[in-house]
């Protein structure tokens, strides 16, 4: 891998890993069809890193306020509410836990069919379409205007299993995370903007507990985790996120998150066509 491919990598993680669009499909499609190549362990460590630390600094009020409510909160309900999202973070994080253990060969095999990233992109088109179905003021409404903004007060438990399962589906290449759990919630009665802030809230606890597997296993195979690509890789993504997760929260705010549908359609097909045209 050279620096320009890194760079290259590092904008494909960014922008897609919070763009309804599927990082994991891009960086299949971009590593078999485009040439780019297929990025080491060490790599995919640092440009996860990148992003994880995007959606820390986007959301650091909703996290600031998370842990000052857990710590120190300052009423009785606060810590209450806290202590609720938590948990609810915990159970939606359960079905994609699962389904990553029982099935992980079945889904590893799954990265190197450019033809199942295709399909996966299309089928999240097609979720993306739905979420015009709830898009009007009422949904905008807070559940109690006297809460924090933060309090996300419009995630209730079954929506947040609801959100989970929808996560644990979007394993497969192509089909994306941010898509489904975001259309999910919507779906389920959450506010757009609190479907977008559990939305990325719930992606932490898998991508740095994935972080710190992948550091494990690394070192296991004497692979150097420290690597000047991803460091470059890792801020690229870092930047890119921030750029895209702007839009996101947009694009969410106006609902317009079906947009992307097209997007994913577009690709989703000419990859599709491709694959089918290839001997």
């Amino acid at each position: 891998m050279n620096w320009l491919q890194a760079a290259v990598l590092g904008i494909i993680q960014g922008l897609t890993e919070f763009l309804p669009v599927s990082s994991s499909g891009h960086l299949v499609l971009g590593s078999r069809c485009l040439g780019l190549p297929s990025p080491g362990l060490s790599f995919s460590i640092w440009v996860h890193i990148g992003t994880a630390v995007a959606t820390v600094v986007m959301l650091h009020k909703e996290i600031a306020w998370l842990v000052k409510s857990l710590l120190a909160p300052e009423t009785y309900d606060d810590r209450r509410r806290a202590l609720a999202i938590a948990g609810y973070i915990v159970a939606a994080s359960v079905p994609a836990a699962l389904v990553g253990l029982l099935l992980e060969d079945l889904v590893d095999s799954s990265f190197s069919s450019t033809m199942i990233a295709s399909a996966g992109l299309i089928i999240t088109g097609c979720f993306l379409q739905l979420s015009r179905r709830k898009t009007g003021p009422a949904l905008m409404e807070r559940q109690d205007r006297t809460e924090s903004p933060q309090a996300l007060t419009t995630v209730t438990f079954p929506r947040s299993l609801v959100v989970g399962v929808f996560q644990a589906v979007a394993i497969v290449p192509g089909i994306s995370r941010s898509g489904l759990t975001m259309t999910s919630g919507i779906m389920s009665g959450m506010s757009r903007e609190d479907a977008a802030r559990f939305s990325f809230l719930l992606s932490l606890p898998a991508v740095f507990g994935s972080a710190v597997l992948d550091v494990r296993s690394a070192l296991a195979a004497q692979v150097p985790v420290v690597t000047a690509h991803g460091l470059i890789g890792s801020a690229i993504s870092f930047l890119t996120g921030l750029f895209a997760l702007g839009i996101v929260f947009k694009t969410v705010r106006e609902g317009e998150l079906w947009k992307f549908s097209y997007y994913c359609w577009a690709v989703g097909i000419c990859f599709l066509a491709l694959s089918f045209a290839r001997p």
